[in-house]
């Protein structure tokens, strides 16, 4: 079949990879570039990623890694360890010993919700919030948590949302950061599609998506491109605007707000190469310092590390004073470098949907979504893309193949 996909980022191309062995694949990428939010930008003698950051939520064995692996991608992904430590005071405690920092009757409320979260045995009509309101520290924990994979607050997350990651967490484990940053994923992938004889196309915009019973017809400025089938990696609002076919059937998508900030020291600020959680922080939800792993990510002689933090009002200026105000705290004893503030709101860079609010991959028999509006539930990010670029792929296998 001639599949062509609108939009070259992570889910375009990683649709683009798994399909490409047995169809006619061409891609077409409106930017100079591939890969959209998650790919590097060379900077300062650092690596930056363009939004995402370089780590995958669950590792060598999440479900990014299992589609990487089957495309034929050599990609490595080196697992952290920790997962994840929370900064509490001026002492980093492990999940595990949080419990041991509240009263007796909270600890028994805390390790009850955590064993009911664990076997899912929870009210999943609720926020993550509410779940956790009657402990205050647990509150803070969680809105962490959500603030730094989701870039939403506890209480803007539904439950059944929380307890898909959380099984998948079990299943799968923690983060892990690719060698090479992102840049590395995306250049794989589109290896594989090349070498499968795909195409793709970079500076081309699609004008007009037009889909049919038996085909669909991509429109750029160069005329008109025929295929079986048409998978988009653009926005649902967006790939709603420009087809003929109504894509959002229910409620519209509603974007998460974030703020990214890449941070250069030539002291070591972060020691592992886990997630080091901020609770306690009024922005701030979470540093990771992938140079850790692979030292070809920073300048030499320095760390790179990233810090990312919810924007809470529409004051934008104000959100990333509060976020620096945060740093400091956290490290004005050290030397270090502010390299780049990103925001991500509404649909700036490629903002599609807030966990919970993604819609269906399976628009139409001819045209279907991959990316960041149409995540799997329970995917944190990059892993809700590659869980929904798994559905159309075995969509597409098992019906028109």
């Amino acid at each position: 079949m001639r599949v062509g996909i609108v939009g070259g980022g992570l889910g375009g191309l990683l649709a683009g990879a798994l399909l490409s062995r047995d169809n006619d694949v061409v891609i077409y990428e409106k930017l100079p570039y591939l890969g959209g939010r998650f790919t590097n930008i060379p900077y300062k003698g650092y690596q930056l990623s363009t939004g995402a950051l370089h780590m995958i939520p669950h590792g060598a064995d999440g479900y990014l890694a299992q589609l990487l692996s089957r495309a034929g991608c050599k990609v490595t992904i080196v697992n952290s360890n920790p997962d994840g430590l929370f900064r509490i005071g001026k002492r980093d405690y492990r999940y595990r010993e949080l419990f041991n920092l509240v009263g007796l009757k909270d600890k028994i409320k805390c390790l009850k919700k955590a064993a009911n979260l664990k076997l899912g045995r929870v009210d999943k009509s609720i926020s993550f919030g509410e779940f956790l309101e009657d402990v205050p520290l647990a509150l803070k924990v969680g809105n962490s948590f959500t603030g730094w994979a989701l870039s939403m607050e506890a209480y803007s997350v539904p439950m059944d949302e929380i307890v898909e990651i959380a099984r998948n967490y079990h299943r799968f484990g923690g983060p892990g950061v690719p060698i090479g940053g992102c840049k590395k994923v995306i250049d794989e992938l589109s290896r594989v599609i090349v070498e499968n004889g795909g195409r793709i196309l970079t500076g081309c915009k699609v004008e007009r998506i037009e889909v049919e019973e038996d085909r669909g017809y991509i429109y750029t400025e160069e005329g008109c491109s025929e295929f079986h089938l048409i998978i988009s990696n653009l926005s649902p609002l967006l790939t709603e605007r420009i087809s003929n076919v109504k894509v959002i059937k229910d409620r519209e998508p509603v974007p998460s707000r974030g703020i990214k900030i890449s941070i250069g020291s030539r002291e070591k600020l972060i020691k592992h190469n886990g997630v080091l959680f901020t609770p306690e922080c009024e922005r701030l939800c979470g540093l990771n310092c992938p140079s850790n792993v692979d030292r070809s990510l920073a300048k030499e002689g320095y760390n790179l590390i990233m810090a990312h933090a919810l924007q809470l009002r529409d004051n934008v200026k104000r959100e990333i004073d509060i976020v620096l105000e945060d740093i400091e705290r956290l490290f004005g004893d050290a030397n270090y470098e502010i390299l780049h503030i990103q925001t991500f709101r509404d649909e700036i860079p490629v903002n599609h949907a807030s966990s919970g609010t993604d819609v269906d991959p399976i628009v139409d028999r001819r045209l279907f979504l991959v990316g960041d509006g149409a995540k799997g539930k329970g995917g944190i990010e990059v892993e809700g893309i590659a869980l929904g670029v798994s559905k159309v792929v075995r969509w597409i296998e098992n019906t028109l193949s």
